[in-house]
């Protein structure tokens, strides 16, 4: 398997996880496409992603949208597209736009593929923290918190999916890390046959750039032993994945449709 395909194979993983945030939540994955619907109405959380090269002789970006689509129109939510370019032939990665501006879908934000056979040693001494894995109310409300002053999802939106227990029954373990008792960051790795995956890592707005969040990511890591590991990174956090010993080979797309 190809780096990019171990990565798109670990967030296929990651975003099924959404299936879990309320009853009823489904996902289907079949054809080079993967379907997950977390119940929710906001477009991030209920994804399409795709899953093999295109085009293929029976099918194209077009026609994987229409599933799509299809698909969330019955449900009556919001939904996403998320690709890698990896997946797409150069000329096709052209029609993918047509199709997705055709069909009202908005470009929302891009992010590479990482990928570290292992992590390099801290190049500075990292903070001491206390680390809790997610699980009952309270450490739920606050991985709810966290995420919603980081990335500024809506803290409603946040405590619908972050904030129950069934949540934390996915393939997502989540970690909060102290200061006192204060939380201040987050991460979240789930496991794939191939790799593990970082997520939700998330740093409060006043307590950035103090190193809680490569601490955080390390131990979450670590907890479910070495090896190879991926993420797709934000702008903020590329210089630290470097850093961390992550080397980019993709890039992902999301586009939303309201």
């Amino acid at each position: 398997m190809r780096d990019f395909e171990v990565i798109n194979e670990n967030l296929r993983h990651a975003l099924a996880a959404f299936s879990y945030v309320r009853e009823g939540g489904e996902t289907e994955y079949d054809d080079g496409l993967s379907l997950v619907y977390s119940g929710v109405p906001y477009g991030l959380f209920n994804t399409a992603l795709i899953t093999a090269r295109l085009p293929s002789a029976e099918m194209n970006f077009h026609q994987q949208v229409e599933r799509a689509e299809e698909f969330f129109a019955r449900r009556a939510v919001p939904w996403s597209v998320w690709f890698c370019d990896e997946m797409l032939a150069p000329e096709e990665r052209r029609r993918a736009r047509i199709a997705l501006a055709t069909r009202g879908l908005r470009y929302t934000m891009d992010a590479p593929g990482m990928i570290a056979p292992e992590l390099l040693d801290p190049a500075r001494e990292l903070p001491v923290l206390r680390y809790v894995r997610v699980g009952n109310e309270t450490t739920r409300n606050h991985f709810s918190e966290v995420m919603s002053a980081a990335f500024r999802v809506p803290m409603d939106v946040s405590k619908t999916v972050y904030g129950g227990r069934t949540m934390w029954h996915s393939p997502m373990v989540g970690w909060l890390g102290y200061l006192g008792n204060e939380p201040v960051t987050t991460a979240a790795v789930v496991s794939s046959p191939d790799a593990v995956g970082l997520y939700a890592v998330a740093t409060v707005p006043h307590h950035q750039r103090k190193g809680y969040a490569e601490a955080i990511a390390r131990f979450a890591i670590e907890e479910v032993g070495t090896g190879q590991t991926v993420l797709q990174s934000s702008n903020a956090g590329y210089p630290l994945y470097v850093r961390m010993g992550y080397r980019p080979v993709s890039r992902y797309f999301v586009y939303i449709k309201s």
